[in-house]
């Protein structure tokens, strides 16, 4: 007589559980890219509608916004700026920031307990827009780029992923490598290799990619040093921070 055995052996399990291990192996680091690729996608996607709302906004403003308010209550920065050119306030969390940076208070909603913050992306104020007083040592500041002092928009970064400094201030905007005599005047004190824990860095956050949007609106992403060397020749510049694209101008 036959018999019929009702369960799978010991040795048919092993098989199973080894196929199925092999298939997560393969498979997980597929998921794990695709949810990179995923978070990068929405980055560019919500930096290209910042960078038009910037390009808007310059455009009616005949300048660019300044990067925070000084003595306002409730205080405004960039974003609350550019706000009524996207209005969603969801566009302004950059995907796959620490949570940490996502503490900035929206000015048109204060007072709401309840109300969306938003951080993440970084502004170029050094170049576009420096609300800080000026003093006898900033003479330049505060300062706001026009219109038409952007020579290169399509060129010259606008918003970037950004981490903040090493200390945790920053977290709004990002700086360029080497400190800019237009609308920083404090000499060494962001400059990449002399006072970098000062320096607001760009967050290379989507498989080692920097998500930046251009002043024209375009936007795509980079590498650190890719941002950092315009000209490609191995020396930090501010050449895509500048305006002018030039990597020896630091005006």
């Amino acid at each position: 007589m036959k018999r019929t055995h009702g369960g799978f052996t010991l040795i048919e399990l092993l098989v199973v559980i080894a196929i199925i291990a092999i298939l997560a192996a393969i498979l997980f680091p597929v998921f794990g890219q695709a949810k990179v690729a995923a978070k990068k996608t929405a980055s560019v996607s919500n930096l290209k509608q910042l960078g038009l709302a910037v390009a808007m906004y310059s455009t009616d403003n005949e300048g660019y916004p300044m990067h925070s308010s000084v003595n306002v209550t409730p205080q405004r920065r960039w974003a609350d700026h550019i706000f009524p050119y996207v209005k969603s306030e969801a566009l302004f969390v950059a995907p796959g920031a620490d949570h940490k940076l996502i503490d900035r208070v929206w000015g048109h909603l204060a007072g709401n307990p309840m109300a969306p913050k938003w951080g993440g992306y970084g502004y170029n104020y050094q170049y576009l827009g420096n609300s800080r007083s000026g003093t006898a040592a900033q003479p330049n500041l505060p300062f706001a780029a026009s219109d038409t002092g952007i020579e290169y928009p399509s060129k010259t970064f606008a918003i970037a992923d950004t981490k903040g400094t090493v200390s945790g201030a920053g977290t709004y905007v990002i700086d360029p490598p080497l400190g800019s005599d237009r609308g920083s005047g404090r000499g060494l004190y962001y400059e990449l290799g002399s006072m970098p824990a000062n320096r607001s860095l760009p967050a290379e956050r989507h498989a080692g990619r920097v998500a930046v949007t251009f002043c024209d609106g375009h936007a795509r992403t980079m590498k650190l040093n890719q941002m950092d060397d315009s000209n490609g020749d191995g020396d930090i510049d501010n050449g895509f921070w500048n305006g002018l694209f030039d990597a020896i101008n630091r005006r």
